[in-house]
């Protein structure tokens, strides 16, 4: 399912917008229209919330959970004499490679889910966001 997930800009709550073709993106909070999808071929050159040009690729892959299994294995170590670090690493790992990459925004952080994403998307750098900070 093709998605978008972000704040809007009206009443500044998040919400979930599912993706059938170009039309206006409505927030379901407030009713107003909080971006508009042109085309799905051109859907990353400008970001359908904000109209930023700058996205970065990301698994969509809940960190918190990856850190968990990480921490487990770090908790493990005394006891398995640390056989448990690389064998929750590969746990880690194959849940990681498991789910599918999204494409996020640096001016709005708007989600979009369900795309392919384009390969000239790079993970995060740290100096474009810091540039979008003020944004957010």
């Amino acid at each position: 399912m093709k998605a978008v997930t972000a704040d809007c800009p009206h009443c500044k709550k998040p919400f979930m917008a599912p993706i059938e073709g170009p039309e206006p993106i409505y927030c379901p909070h407030c009713n107003q229209v909080a971006g508009h999808l042109s085309d799905f071929k051109t859907i990353f050159e400008r970001c359908a919330i904000c109209q930023c040009r700058q996205f970065y690729a990301q698994k969509d892959f809940n960190r918190g959970l990856g850190c968990l299994i990480i921490l487990i294995g770090i908790i493990l170590v005394p006891k398995t004499y640390g056989l448990s670090l690389p064998v929750f690493a590969l746990i880690d790992w194959l849940l990681y490679k498991k789910y599918p990459t999204m494409v996020i925004c640096y001016r709005c952080g708007a989600e979009y889910r369900g795309f392919s994403a384009p390969s000239h998307l790079k993970p995060f750098m740290h100096h474009i966001g810091l540039k979008y900070d003020r944004y957010r």
